[in-house]
């Protein structure tokens, strides 16, 4: 019997052809990663449900004509992101472009992961994670896709419906936001984004 493969690549195209182990795997690797986003947009545990159901429901039945990628998790990440507006558009009765809203995209790590290693590093995640509430909708988004999930700009661009230039743009005002809310310099900021990133993962 031979070894089923482990490789991204190969895993998809594996997928493709119409293999359910393939398939299993894939969503056995990637279906924590699909939850917390999409609890962070839809702050809904049955719809983000309900929508990663949809997705791989669909990814299935159209597997056979699904391209090729040798990044599963930008994939999957950027086809729930298309799932989830067009399922608030058909809830609200809205066009998917009035999806967004200051309020839209959640940052509150410690409310859903309560992962904070180490009591004398409280004070750090508190003071970080309360800056980034003060971030409107879409700096909380691309700071999660940039410094959490580690997205290059031209991934965020095409997952947030941006030209690469207004990510890099929209991410300067993020961190600028960041650094005028807890008066430090934007290398302490960065330092800060990374320091909390591994205490939550």
């Amino acid at each position: 019997m031979s070894k089923h493969p482990l490789e991204p690549s190969n895993l998809w195209l594996s997928f493709t052809i119409g293999n359910r182990e393939a398939f299993t795997a894939i969503y056995s690797a990637y279906v924590g990663t699909l939850y917390e986003y999409g609890m962070r947009m839809l702050k809904d545990e049955d719809q983000v449900g309900d929508c990663i159901h949809d997705l791989f429901t669909k990814l299935w039945a159209n597997h056979k004509t699904i391209g090729k990628t040798d990044n599963i998790r930008f994939y999957l990440l950027g086809a729930l992101r298309n799932t989830m507006m067009s399922y608030k558009a058909r809830e609200d009765r809205l066009p998917k472009e009035e999806f967004h809203h200051p309020d839209d995209f959640v940052l509150d790590f410690n409310a859903e992961s309560a992962r904070v290693k180490k009591e004398e590093n409280q004070a750090q995640s508190h003071l970080i994670s309360a800056a980034l509430e003060q971030l409107t909708g879409r700096q909380k988004e691309i700071i999660y896709l940039k410094y959490f999930e580690e997205m290059n700009y031209e991934e965020i661009a095409e997952m947030m419906n941006i030209t690469v230039k207004g990510a890099y743009k929209l991410s300067a005002r993020a961190l600028d936001a960041l650094k005028i809310i807890m008066n430090v310099d934007k290398a302490v900021v960065l330092w800060m984004l990374l320091q909390y990133k591994s205490q939550l993962f």
